[in-house]
């Protein structure tokens, strides 16, 4: 009979994941996916995750992953339009000045 493992410590979860503790905890507290796979042992020394716990977290990892390059890249992406746009405006100022200047030489020959 093959008896696979059900139920996991946190220390061997961060082991299987490579996701700290701390941070399995906080998701623990976070996201109720992962807290409704938590089990406590009868004298409540460990808190047991189920097995599902793996891809739970490797999702969120993955998820949490995913949003951070993305908002990096509207990030970068805001900050292009904007010294994008200072610049257009800083040339469309120069090209006043500039026929504002053909203007006063051209009423001063």
């Amino acid at each position: 009979m093959n008896k696979e493992k059900l139920f996991f410590k946190i220390s061997e979860l961060e082991e299987l994941t490579g996701i700290t503790s701390t941070k399995i905890r906080y998701w623990t507290k976070k996201y109720k996916e992962l807290n409704s796979q938590l089990r406590e042992t009868p004298n409540s020394t460990h808190k047991l995750y189920h097995k599902d716990s793996i891809e739970i977290i490797i999702t969120i990892d993955k998820y949490l992953k995913n949003i951070n390059i993305l908002s990096s890249k509207d990030n970068i992406n805001q900050k292009l339009h904007n010294k994008l746009s200072s610049q257009i405006e800083t040339v469309v100022k120069l090209k006043k000045i500039r026929d504002r200047l053909k203007n006063l030489l051209a009423v001063n020959s």
